[in-house]
């Protein structure tokens, strides 16, 4: 049995979230700007745990705002894709085809309303507003 046959479980939920922070730790950009945002690893992971569970099984773990924790971030308008770049290997190595599929797709509309939001931010800071 490959890993498309495998149903989402609480365990490949925990297993796409190690491996997609793996990735971003390591990574020369976002490794620095999450490690200088996130004071407490096992806290922030249990809270992804907690949305990606939400996403993937359905659960009603996660209450949070998705946005306004990221504000905190100092990332740039490319930082998005390159967080999508980390995200789309670890869900395909950690869930079933179909389940990878539906997060990448939450992972971009993520991004992309991330990504939106720090554009007017910026922008409205420039023109004073």
């Amino acid at each position: 049995m490959d890993a498309s046959d495998l149903p989402v479980s609480e365990q490949t939920v925990a297993e796409l979230v190690d491996r997609f922070y793996d990735r971003i730790r390591a990574d020369a950009r976002l490794g620095p700007l999450f490690s200088e945002a996130i004071p407490d690893w096992d806290g922030h992971l249990k809270i992804m745990r907690d949305f990606w569970s939400a996403v993937l099984l359905r659960t009603t773990r996660y209450s949070g705002c998705v946005m306004s924790p990221h504000f905190g971030l100092r990332l740039e308008s490319g930082d998005f894709e390159r967080w999508l770049e980390s995200f789309r290997p670890s869900a395909h190595e950690a869930l079933p085809s179909e389940a990878a599929a539906r997060a990448i797709v939450v992972a971009e509309a993520v991004s992309d309303r991330l990504r939106q939001a720090f554009e007017r931010r910026a922008c409205a800071t420039a023109t004073g507003g």
